[in-house]
């Protein structure tokens, strides 16, 4: 008779605490685990780290729990750590979610200015331009240094209104702006995460509070949202003039390009199955190329243009010589006839009327604006590998915008 062979069972090995001390990654691999057993092992990186995780399953679900990083949490605390998370899983609830939960609790109970501005910071500036990010954490940690210690709910209208008061105290009123759009961005981000049910910078308006910002005659813009209602109105209904010259003028408050860019602008850069304007580096200012979104608005005046001067290598030829750009002086004539004056408006200056706006108005970010107007930001090779920056948003924007202008019409 053949005897019956039954396996040999071999008992599981459990970690110990001199192997978790010693154990590390060999050269050949990035990172290997060690189990405990119970779902917890240890992660081992090479570079030295090694992280306490405990694998589970919820609603059918592999899931994972990050539970420290070794020595600060050691197998100790693990094993009981992972107790617990398995005490939950028994109950019905998620270790990952009551982690994130008991997290957001704390944070709302002592939640800083301060720290809510840099978790925010540190979510967004994956985004931005190496530049921006320096920038944006210099206004959290030096420009609001008065709210750093301050709860989110000790934090007031009154007291954001200081704080801009002092900014323009301090000889730099023009940041004003952009680091108010950062503290209602960063009020948005606690409401989100339910850390406070209020954002005190909602409704400031920087105009009622700070001085008129002195005007520059040379390169005039309007910036009052009253005034530009009247301005887009009068562009847009005029009827007088060379066909061109209206046309020129309907289209550069839509495209934040200079008057130059304007009339240099050729049928060949115009992308109409992409939407967009492509404009080679040898007519940009900064001598970079350069991509325009363009609105639902700009793409039908275009669309019916080319019908009209698509015989023309540009897009607003001249009225004397169809294979030259049109006259260096006819947008700034235009507004002098619409009642403009040198001091009030400038063709330049709906690139200002434009950020100013999108800023304040429309709380669009600083940066994603200052791209469109095709200022420099982010370093050099960021700038050369991405022509394309914040292109989405920029998209969004730019339809956001014709609508914006749309409505100032009818209202």
């Amino acid at each position: 008779m053949v005897p019956l062979l039954i396996p040999h069972l071999v008992p599981f090995m459990t970690l110990k605490s001199t192997e978790v001390k010693y154990i590390t990654c060999p050269p050949d691999k990035t990172q290997i685990k060690k189990s405990d057993g119970n779902g917890l092992f240890i992660l081992v990186m090479r570079n030295g780290s090694k992280l306490w995780r405990m694998r589970y399953k919820y609603a059918k679900k592999h899931q994972e729990l990050s539970l420290g990083k070794y020595p600060a949490v050691t197998l100790s605390e693990a094993r009981k750590f992972t107790e617990e998370a398995r005490s939950l899983l028994t109950q019905g609830f998620n270790p990952v979610d009551v982690k994130r939960e008991r997290k957001m609790a704390s944070l709302k109970e002592n939640a800083r200015f301060s720290e809510v501005a840099l978790a925010w910071w540190e979510k967004e500036k994956s985004g931005w331009s190496d530049g921006y990010v320096k920038k944006v954490h210099s206004w959290i940690i030096v420009d609001l240094k008065r709210l750093s210690k301050l709860t989110l709910d000790q934090i007031d209208y009154s007291l954001i209104a200081d704080v801009m008061i002092s900014i323009e105290s301090n000889g730099t009123p023009r940041k004003a702006s952009p680091i108010l759009s950062i503290i209602n961005r960063i009020f948005n981000y606690a409401l989100a995460s339910r850390l406070t049910n209020h954002n005190p910078a909602l409704g400031l308006k920087l105009r009622e509070i700070l001085k008129p910002m002195p005007k520059v005659t040379h390169r005039a813009a309007i910036l009052d949202v009253k005034q530009l209602q009247s301005l887009i109105r009068d562009i847009d209904q005029n009827e007088l003039g060379e066909f061109c010259s209206r046309e020129a003028l309907k289209l550069i408050p839509r495209v934040f390009l200079r008057p130059g860019e304007v009339r240099l602008l050729k049928w060949e850069y115009v992308k109409f199955e992409s939407k967009r304007i492509y404009l080679p580096e040898e007519i940009m200012k900064k001598d970079r190329e350069f991509i325009v979104p363009l609105s639902t608005q700009v793409m039908k005046q275009l669309t019916e243009l080319k019908q009209i001067t698509g015989y023309s290598q540009f897009v607003f030829p001249n009225s004397k010589d169809s294979s030259q750009m049109m006259s260096k002086n006819v947008l700034t004539n235009r507004l002098r006839a619409l009642g403009y004056t040198a001091d009030i408006m400038s063709a330049h200056g709906f690139r200002a009327s434009a950020s100013t706006t999108l800023v304040e108005e429309l709380d669009w970010d600083p940066e994603v604006v200052d791209v469109q107007l095709s200022h420099l930001t982010g370093t050099a090779t960021s700038r050369a590998y991405n022509r394309a920056i914040h292109l989405k948003k920029r998209t969004k924007m730019m339809q956001e915008w014709s609508d914006y202008l749309d409505n100032l019409k009818v209202t």
